[in-house]
């Protein structure tokens, strides 16, 4: 039987949302996003967009933040994600973003929630293993 104390501490817990131990973030956040940088379509989004080299002349007024599966990669490899949701949040602003600038149906938008829809099966997968192996929530 838990206590009340414990009970208590494990609601809050749960409120955070999935926190591992750093060490297990990174190293579990770097399978999935790997998984998305080798995808056939991942080449498209391994790097930040160049919209000089490609005529994107508009693409700073429409995308706000930019972000890029390569740079979520440095991100990880210098501890800068605490827990899954911010790892998560870059994810999907990288395929969120690809598929406000380009027009639904185009190449681009198709890769972009073909992958996106791929990165919501992996974290899935790897909440309900987190929490099957008992990490810290």
């Amino acid at each position: 039987l838990q206590s009340l104390a414990q009970i208590e501490t494990h609601i809050a817990s749960l409120n955070k949302g999935l926190q591992l131990p750093p060490a297990k973030l990174k190293v579990k956040c770097l399978e999935v996003l790997k998984g998305l940088q080798s995808h056939v379509h991942g080449w498209v989004f391994n790097g930040p967009v160049d919209p000089v080299d490609l005529g994107l002349h508009d693409y700073f007024d429409v995308i706000k933040r930019p972000m890029d599966l390569g740079t979520i990669k440095k991100r990880l490899e210098n501890g800068c994600y605490h827990e899954l949701k911010g790892f998560g949040g870059d994810v999907n602003l990288t395929f969120d973003n690809a598929m406000l600038y380009n027009p639904k149906g185009s190449d681009v938008w198709t890769m972009a929630k073909e992958l996106k829809d791929k990165f919501c099966v992996d974290v899935d997968n790897l909440t309900r293993k987190a929490h099957t192996a008992g990490w810290q929530y």
